[in-house]
């Protein structure tokens, strides 16, 4: 099995931040504040860096299926 170093996934949750950042939506805008105070307690719950970065990419692909999800 790959596993993606450590610089590779800081990268990737970066990106997936900005992007997420980017959009004009209230409801990206919401969960993107939501994210913010999960990223304080990954930080304080995870003494390894990568346990952080996996966390933190988990929560951004929800928000990222939640805004693709179409409107009902």
């Amino acid at each position: 099995m790959l596993r993606v170093g450590i610089f590779e996934l800081r990268d990737t949750v970066q990106r997936m931040e900005r992007s997420i950042r980017a959009r004009d939506e209230k409801l990206a805008q919401e969960l993107m504040a939501a994210y913010d105070e999960l990223v304080s307690r990954f930080t304080a719950d995870f003494q390894d860096e990568r346990d952080e970065l996996l966390s933190r990419g988990g929560a951004l692909m929800l928000i990222q299926q939640v805004l693709h999800k179409p409107a009902q």
